[in-house]
């Protein structure tokens, strides 16, 4: 088998809606498109009986994110660590961390903590911030190394 590429990363959101207009409003991410799905062939699928979702693909950069809300009897509370096994997080680069922070702190961001600068190791001289979605997903920032380097 070979493998040319990463297609998509998907969220299960709670409510698309809210999540499109975050997106657009933390972001200045658009849909690409909104569509609708159901029947037995994607209920077997994607393993969810009596499947029925709408779904959108937001383009970043060469990446695509695809947001997903289940109209299926589910959990709507995100109740995942970032330790737990299988806590996705969404990373944004960002040229300047300082500004990025600043910027998504001014449109409500609800971060975790303030940049942090990595001192020693791969990353040396990279910095992150994580921040949550409206659904408590994490999403994260990230500044490279004006080096070029690893991160």
């Amino acid at each position: 088998m070979e493998i040319t590429g990463m297609h998509h990363l998907g969220l299960t959101v709670s409510n698309l809606e809210r999540s499109l207009e975050y997106y657009k409003r933390m972001f200045g991410l658009e849909p690409a498109f909104i569509a609708n799905g159901d029947g037995e062939e994607l209920s077997r699928a994607v393993g969810v009986p009596q499947a029925k979702l709408t779904f959108a693909f937001l383009q970043l950069g060469n990446a695509t994110v695809e947001l997903l809300e289940y109209d299926n009897d589910r959990q709507t509370q995100y109740g995942l660590r970032n330790s737990d096994v299988g806590a996705p997080h969404l990373c944004f680069d960002v040229p300047d961390i300082d500004i990025a922070y600043q910027e998504l702190l001014a449109k409500g961001g609800d971060f975790y903590s303030e940049p942090l600068r990595i001192a020693d190791g791969p990353l040396a001289g990279c910095a992150f911030a994580y921040l949550r979605d409206p659904d408590g997903l994490t999403l994260e920032i990230f500044q490279k190394a004006a080096d070029g380097g690893r991160g």
